[in-house]
């Protein structure tokens, strides 16, 4: 794999930085989920609330991100239908 030289962080840059990014294996694909565009949050919790959460999603065998994720749209699912 070649390396390339990282690009001008300048906004008259940004052709090239479109040409680096399309240059990694998965650069020509956009996040995408259901047809929309990914968007990514910030979350703040304890240390102990991160800990916890860790723990559950290695038992389960996810990545922790997953676990948040999945745990959000399952509350969703709940609160939109009136439960």
């Amino acid at each position: 794999m070649a390396i390339t030289k990282k690009p001008d962080r300048n906004i008259a840059a940004q052709p090239a930085l479109d040409k680096f990014i399309e240059a990694a294996p998965d650069g020509a694909k956009p996040v995408t989920q259901d047809h929309e565009e990914s968007v990514q949050i910030t979350l703040r919790m304890t240390r102990g609330q991160l800990e916890r959460i860790s723990k559950i999603a290695k038992r389960q065998g996810i990545p922790r991100a997953s676990y948040i994720k999945r745990s959000v749209f399952i509350q969703l699912e709940t609160d939109e239908q009136g439960k």
